[in-house]
């Protein structure tokens, strides 16, 4: 097996242990996504507006009730007849139509309880799923320590680079590759703490100064001969 060979080998590792983190992170997102299915009750009436539900089916009454007062009062010219009638309609219509608007709620209420169980028992499902999930990805994980030998697997994001350089002719085997890029790693973390790191300079005073290295005026002072000597008597 050429170098190359391994190092693609390894990479294929690497994409199915990383499809196996992705299936867990799926898992999780489809348990979230379920959840928002489900509902209270509270959240079905407000939905529902059942007042308001309720009131257009009241106009929609009056205005049936209208109608065939013109038509009955039109056609037998019987105000009284068509009144009765009128308001028989309007009141039955009405009460009718709340009467449905309830039923409708009751109906919407039920298939929420309905659907929540569903979409429990699916989210249950899934959760006992996890496990062995992760199970299987931890395993994998242990058997790539055992398979692949020039590297560690927790630098398996860097399985790319270290292709680049048996490709590019930096390293020839799949150990100098990788103990190029370990060289590489230890460079880029010794900067990062280099740069990150910040000290402290601190600003002394004059009189601060002064005590701590004396005034250079009086040394220059203490040091200087006198211009003219003493005569001796």
């Amino acid at each position: 097996m050429t170098e190359l060979e391994r190092i693609d080998q390894a990479a294929e590792y690497f994409r199915r242990y990383h499809e196996m983190e992705a299936a867990i992170v799926q898992n999780r997102e489809n348990q979230d996504y379920l959840k928002t299915y489900i509902h209270d009750e509270d959240y079905v009436v407000k939905n529902f507006d059942l007042v308001n539900n309720s009131k257009n089916g009241v106009i929609i009454s009056a205005a049936v009730a209208l109608v065939l007062f013109l038509i009955i009062f039109i056609a037998a010219r019987t105000f009284v007849v068509a009144l009765i009638i009128a308001l028989f309609v309007l009141i039955g219509g009405s009460v009718f139509s709340v009467a449905l608007q309830h039923y409708r709620l009751t109906a919407l209420k039920q298939k929420q309880v309905e659907i929540n169980q569903g979409i429990t028992e699916q989210i249950e499902i899934l959760k006992a799923r996890e496990p062995q999930l992760i199970q299987t990805k931890d395993n994998y994980y242990a058997g790539l320590e055992k398979r692949i030998d020039f590297m560690s697997v927790s630098d398996m994001k860097y399985i790319d680079e270290l292709r680049r350089m048996i490709v590019d002719g930096e390293a020839e085997t799949c150990e100098d590759a990788a103990g190029l890029l370990e060289q590489k790693l230890l460079l880029e973390q010794f900067n990062t703490i280099m740069e990150s790191s910040e000290i402290e300079v601190k600003t002394y005073t004059a009189e601060e100064n002064k005590e701590r290295f004396g005034d250079p005026l009086e040394l220059i002072k203490k040091k200087r001969k006198p211009f003219f000597k003493k005569k001796k008597k």
